[in-house]
């Protein structure tokens, strides 16, 4: 009898274990997801960039060229 109860107590830890592997895919999912959201935001970053040495050199280029017309 005490074997039974034993053998029962085990099989039912044993069924209400969880298995990992289902949420290891689903976080390699969401870790190759927030990467490409993350690559997607170091492009917009990049862009902005670029672009604010473009307003830069611009704005360097009109205040020499108003330097040079003495105003």
């Amino acid at each position: 009898m005490k074997n039974l109860l034993i053998l029962l107590a085990l099989l039912t830890l044993a069924a209400c274990g969880s298995d990992d592997a289902p949420q290891k895919k689903e976080t390699a999912k969401q870790s190759a997801t927030k990467e490409h959201m993350l690559s997607d935001q170091e492009k917009m970053i990049q862009k902005a960039k670029e672009a604010e040495d473009r307003i830069k050199e611009a704005d360097e280029k009109r205040r020499k060229a108003l330097k040079e017309q003495g105003g």
